[in-house]
């Protein structure tokens, strides 16, 4: 202490030697330099004033403070510049204060506030009120896209402000309503710090640059206490957040959530990397959650569209900002609830736009998820509603259009009906089912009656055009429906459902077997369907059009339209209906067949002559 004493007169002499004859203790001394070596011989730091005014061997007071800190050490690197407009310095503490503002310079930033105190032992700087610390460096772009390539920078207020400079970083700690701001992104918190690279001076010289040299300094930040980040339309929440500005990188964990014009999504922890931001959930702590709102219609077959808010939930949400297009990729066991449907895969890819008609959505650029373009869903495909389920390997619904496509060995279950094809379109009340010629469309439907009969000789008193023919009643097991065809659509009415079968229709049945151009199957659900089971359907008309063939039990029957009613116990086949057995054949333009009845009608008209026939086996000799 001896020596800086010696050191601070010799100083004062040097830049005050016209008034050295004159002072006094307390005289001012004018544009003075007092510098302070350590005990290594290197410069620790420089204090030049306006004025200074020598109190005593301990205190000395500056106004038009400017103190330069070095590194003390052989890099000779220029640390911190502090300017104040008035300030007291402790001599024998090393140590200086003020009520007053200050300015302080470093490598890649500056910081200004009220009220400091200075610490050359522990190289500590306290800022106490309206800190405001400006660094040459973005961390947007963890969140999205820079706007700007040149003028980026940071800048972070707070009450209160922590400085320390060690041989390896600055830290900065920010507490008391600590604000933030970078480029578009504004951040909020109860506490924050930062780290950033010491400046790397100049060997063999005896001063280092004032000027930041290095845009990429600042290493790292760590905000916590109810953290709000708001950039581009989203305002994201979480306990903490962390930012490494060198990768583009950023972590929030702790009730993390994204809020954006369209949609909420929320989840355990937050990683953001050049604008891609992956929500995690955690186990036994919830899952990842998306709820959308206002985004279209996505009903399985339009039997109801998009309801006013639909939920997804996965291990893990993805989110994708683009100029042209936003994506949500959702992964590990992904469930959708919207409205009645029910929504199960291994995985799923919501794809919107962000604009309307071509133009921009916000003159902010704002993320909006706007209008979705497309839902795709992957791997162990489950959908369910009103009673319906399908399944398959991949669904893509097309919310403005209101359908939906499945494929990958795509399934459809309504109530007893169970369909099979290769792919599923589904549109509002109607589905379109294909297949392949080596794998076509397959649906089962309950089981029909054995509708057989067998062919007897005209009883006496019946003309040709309404001749009887007896029916002997069988005992054969009723079977599943089983209907194949190239094309199947599958049209929701408000009291039945349609199955229409185009191209290749076959049939199998109890004792029965048909083929077709076209089959239409009308089915309602039963009186008593849903009681404590699946839905049940009650097969009320079968309609085949076009080359129609049934082969029964020895029997053989051909028309053009063929009507099979199983409630009635009828089958009525029209336009050159035939049918053959081994007792004989009949043939009309009508033959209806009447189970239970033991009798069946033939009518003539239509083609050919009009008349009704019925030929049997020769008389025996």
């Amino acid at each position: 202490m001896q020596g800086m004493r010696r050191v601070f007169f010799f100083g004062f002499f040097c830049f005050g030697g016209s008034l050295a004859g004159q002072m006094a203790p307390s005289a001012p001394v004018q544009d003075f330099r007092f510098p302070r070596f350590g005990d290594n011989g290197y410069t620790d730091w420089v204090l030049q004033g306006d004025q200074g005014i020598y109190d005593s061997a301990e205190q000395i007071r500056v106004e038009g403070m400017a103190l330069r800190v070095y590194s003390g050490d052989e890099r000779m690197a220029l640390e911190l510049s502090l300017d104040s407009p008035e300030a007291t310095l402790l001599l024998e503490e090393n140590r200086a204060f003020s009520e007053d503002a200050i300015e302080i310079i470093g490598a890649n930033f500056r910081i200004t506030g009220i009220a400091w105190e200075w610490s050359g032992e522990t190289k500590e700087i306290v800022v106490k009120t309206n800190t405001c610390v400006q660094f040459t460096q973005s961390i947007a772009s963890a969140f999205g896209a820079s706007e700007s390539e040149t003028e980026q920078q940071t800048e972070i207020r707070s009450e209160r402000l922590l400085l320390r400079t060690t041989e390896t970083a600055y830290y900065f700690e920010f507490t008391g309503q600590v604000k933030a701001r970078s480029e578009e992104m504004d951040l909020k918190g109860g506490r924050l710090i930062a780290e950033a690279d010491p400046p790397e001076g100049r060997v063999g010289s005896a001063a280092a640059p004032t000027a930041p040299t290095e845009l990429d300094a600042l290493r790292r930040i760590f905000a916590e206490d109810a953290v709000t980040i708001i950039q581009s339309g989203k305002i994201v929440e979480a306990d903490e957040a962390e930012f490494f500005p060198r990768e583009k990188r950023a972590i929030l964990t702790g009730n993390t959530s994204v809020t954006t014009p369209g949609a909420y999504l929320s989840g355990q922890s937050i990683r953001s990397e050049s604008g891609e931001i992956v929500l995690s959930g955690a186990k036994g702590a919830g899952r990842a959650q998306m709820i959308l709102s206002e985004t279209g219609g996505l009903g399985l077959q339009g039997t109801s569209a998009l309801s006013a808010e639909t939920i997804v939930l996965a291990d893990r949400i993805t989110m994708r900002e683009g100029l042209d297009e936003n994506r949500f990729l959702f992964d590990g066991a992904v469930e959708a609830l919207s409205g009645a449907l029910q929504l199960r895969a291994n995985e799923m890819t919501i794809v919107s736009i962000p604009e309307a008609a071509g133009a921009r959505a916000s003159e902010g650029n704002e993320l909006r998820v706007g209008a979705v373009q497309s839902v795709m869903a992957a791997g162990s495909v489950e959908i369910e509603q009103n009673g319906q389920l399908a399944t398959g390997e991949h669904v893509t619904f097309f919310p403005d259009e209101q359908r939906a496509v499945l494929t990958g060995e795509p399934q459809v279950t309504n109530g007893e009906a169970v369909v099979t094809g290769r792919s599923m379109e589904l549109k509002p009340g109607r589905a379109i089912i294909r297949g392949e010629s080596d794998d076509p469309v397959r649906v089962r439907l309950p089981p029909l009656p054995d509708l057989g009969y067998d062919l007897t000789e005209t009883k006496e008193g019946e003309s040709e055009s309404a001749s009887s023919v007896s029916k002997e009643a069988g005992s054969i097991e009723k079977t599943e429906t089983m209907v194949t065809s190239q094309v199947l659509q599958m049209i929701e009415e408000t009291a039945h459902t349609l199955f229409r079968f185009t191209e290749s229709v076959q049939v199998e049945a109890t004792n029965l077997r048909a083929t077709s151009e076209r089959l239409d199957v009308i089915a309602r659900e039963a009186p008593d369907s849903g009681r404590g089971g699946a839905a049940s359907l009650q097969l009320e008309r079968i309609e085949a059009h076009g080359d129609v063939v049934i082969a029964q039990t020895g029997r053989t029957s051909t028309a053009e339209t063929a009507f099979i009613l199983p409630e009635e116990g009828k089958v009525v086949l029209e336009g050159d209906a035939v049918v053959n057995d081994e007792r004989g054949r009949v043939s009309g333009h009508r033959v209806t067949l009447l189970q239970g009845q033991r009798r069946a009608i033939v009518e003539g008209g239509g083609s050919g002559d009009g008349r009704a026939r019925i030929t049997l086996p020769a008389l025996p000799e």
